[in-house]
């Protein structure tokens, strides 16, 4: 039993260097593409920024539940293939699907107060003329998002995707505290989202009340604010940002999952994760871990002052 458990971590510690070394070679190989690549995202971005769907002032909101419908059903696939049990980070019952009528209930709920914000809230991205933006502030209903003309560069769209996930995991970690840590908060704002007799799955990531997923869609668009997102680094940042969540809440412990190949623990993963759901104490943070690893630390090593006193 021990040989085999010492083989199995052999293979996955060669899997994640495998997993480093690719990673390392694409973004050596993407810097002498720089050009080609920026060709090709010129061209998505006229094409996007001329679409209805794109230019309506919903299209986050729309994409946003067309993301996480489908990225939710990677997990629950995964839980149908028997090779994939022996990384669950527990034996539980299968996890309830859902039927139709509940899937269009979850997906209204969600969508009615951020539809209600899109239609009164004027939205502003960089490279905007002024005028432009107090022409839509006459309206009282939007209808259409003011688009800039030029698409951002690969540079800016990677900087601003992990700039905001940085802020935002800050911004979650304050909120997810201060509901944990008040029972009230607790009880009327999060407790829903741990309540899963099933065990954690992907649809667990949305199971929170309406004031909860109000502050956590504010908390990303304000991270996405304050660094002066362009529109398609939103776009891929959905896209992003709801992976990390689904996986956080997926109940599988992967491997090749990000938290593996992003080397010194930096991210928080699936695992922890999930120990958090289990005994609600820590691991507050949703991607990263340094706040929560300083808090922790802190805890155990208390002032000199202190043991003084």
């Amino acid at each position: 039993m021990a040989a085999t458990t010492a083989t199995c971590r052999s293979r996955g510690s060669q899997l994640i260097l495998v997993l480093r070394v690719l990673c390392v070679l694409a973004v050596v190989t993407c810097y002498p593409c720089q050009s080609s690549i920026q060709h090709h995202i010129d061209i998505l971005w006229n094409y996007l920024r001329h679409q209805v769907l794109y230019q309506t002032v919903y299209f986050e909101t729309w994409f946003v539940v067309l993301c996480y419908s489908i990225i939710a059903l990677v997990p629950e696939a995964m839980a149908q293939v028997s090779c994939f049990s022996r990384y669950r980070l527990e034996r539980s019952s299968a996890a309830p699907r859902p039927s139709i009528p509940q899937l269009m209930t979850e997906g209204t709920l969600y969508m009615l107060p951020l539809a209600a914000l899109d239609t009164v809230i004027v939205k502003r991205f960089p490279d905007v003329p002024e005028d432009v933006l107090k022409l839509k502030r006459l309206d009282w209903i939007q209808r259409e998002r003011a688009l800039p003309e030029c698409a951002p560069s690969l540079g800016q769209m990677v900087w601003q995707v992990a700039a905001a996930l940085i802020i935002y995991d800050a911004m979650f970690y304050i909120i997810h505290y201060s509901v944990h840590r008040n029972a009230f908060l607790y009880r009327t704002i999060h407790a829903p989202h741990h309540d899963h007799p099933a065990g954690l799955h992907g649809r667990v990531t949305n199971r929170l009340t309406v004031a909860e997923r109000l502050a956590l869609v504010l908390s990303a668009n304000l991270s996405l604010r304050l660094v002066c997102a362009h529109p398609l680094s939103r776009t891929v940042f959905i896209v992003v940002f709801i992976g990390l969540l689904v996986e956080n809440h997926a109940g599988f412990d992967l491997p090749w999952s990000y938290d593996k190949i992003i080397p010194f623990g930096i991210m928080g993963g699936a695992a922890r994760h999930h120990a958090h759901h289990v005994y609600g104490a820590r691991q507050y943070q949703p991607f990263f871990t340094y706040i929560d690893n300083y808090m922790e630390q802190s805890a155990q090593h208390p002032s000199v002052k202190e043991n003084n006193l």
